[in-house]
């Protein structure tokens, strides 16, 4: 079965861009070699890790979304392992019920729920809290924060 997954992976901070756009593509050709198709490539640029990993302080971060079968993830993690330039790299399932939200879309979603979808996730018995500033006049707010 074909999922959708999120590989981020590190190269070493020694390349130059064109060994690094290389490196992209090498990943990118072992993903096509194992019958998946490569989506979105973000690069991340050139960031410090937060502990040193094989004596490197550095590297290359790129995150790259995938499709690919799921019988071949055991594959592609293992060549990922052996790969000259990738040190480390961290391959997630993403989430199919989970629709990406991009600018806009959350908040019509919220509202098609409703108020009585956030009411009942909450506990039972809890009553909304009025506003404290709701009764008082904006001039003694002003004149309470002085």
């Amino acid at each position: 079965m074909v999922r959708d997954y999120e590989l981020m992976y590190i190269v070493r901070p020694d390349l130059d861009d064109e060994a690094l756009r290389t490196a992209t593509e090498s990943v990118d050709t072992l993903i096509r070699g194992l019958g998946g198709t490569v989506g979105k490539t973000t690069m991340w640029g050139k960031r410090r890790l937060a502990y040193e990993v094989d004596r490197l302080r550095d590297g290359h971060y790129v995150i790259t979304l995938i499709q690919l079968d799921g019988t071949r993830v055991a594959d592609l993690e293992r060549a990922l392992q052996i790969h000259d330039t990738v040190f480390r790299h961290l391959l997630v399932r993403r989430d199919e019920t989970l629709p990406l939200i991009e600018d806009g879309e959350g908040g019509e979603a919220a509202a098609e729920a409703g108020p009585s979808a956030v009411a009942e996730s909450g506990p039972a018995g809890d009553e909304e809290a009025p506003d404290e500033d709701e009764d008082i006049p904006e001039a003694e707010i002003a004149e309470e924060e002085e």
